[in-house]
């Protein structure tokens, strides 16, 4: 059975059960019919993370196989949803392509984290690409003005090195 870890109040995941053709499930825990699949959907907070204690963020879709949970972050789509089931990754993990914003902020070290924000309040550009990511409310990594905005903050050493940014742009958290 595939499981939708969702959340009322984020936009992206009313946004993902809306292309369902779901409207917003009456209670914390329901199943229901999704075209031919059988699909739970868990919307309370406390039940998501009781699921998935780590989990990066809302809409989140669990399958299980073999007693290995995988997870698909952030789905925009059921046929994307359909298209990763039918062959999740072996290892139960996701390289994740779209990251919450408290997510983005873990793929900086403390030190790069403190640089940009410090930079938020004397810098357009940081302060441009921070009220983007506030407004869409994820980071797209296959997003342009994503790639764009992380080569700024190389150019402008907020990013000190190309290996730094290649961890980041892989998804590597640091905190």
């Amino acid at each position: 059975m595939t499981t939708i870890l969702h959340n009322l109040l984020s936009a992206a995941s009313r946004d993902f059960l809306a292309t369902l053709g779901v409207t917003i499930p009456e209670g914390d825990d329901v199943t229901m019919a999704i075209g031919t699949d059988t699909v739970r959907i868990v919307s309370g907070h406390d039940a998501c993370v009781a699921l998935c204690p780590a989990f990066p963020g809302y809409p989140l879709v669990l399958v299980e196989r073999d007693g290995v949970q995988h997870q698909l972050a952030f789905p925009t789509s059921w046929n994307e949803v359909v298209a990763w089931a039918a062959n999740p990754p072996a290892n139960g993990s996701q390289a994740a392509s779209r990251y919450s914003p408290a997510e983005f902020m873990r793929l900086l070290t403390q030190e790069e984290l403190d640089t940009v924000l410090l930079a938020e309040g004397t810098d357009t550009d940081v302060r441009r690409m921070w009220a983007f990511i506030r407004a869409v409310g994820y980071v797209g990594m296959a997003d342009p003005l994503t790639q764009n905005s992380l080569l700024m903050l190389r150019q402008k050493g907020y990013i000190a090195t190309d290996e730094r940014l290649q961890q980041i742009q892989n998804g590597v958290f640091q905190l």
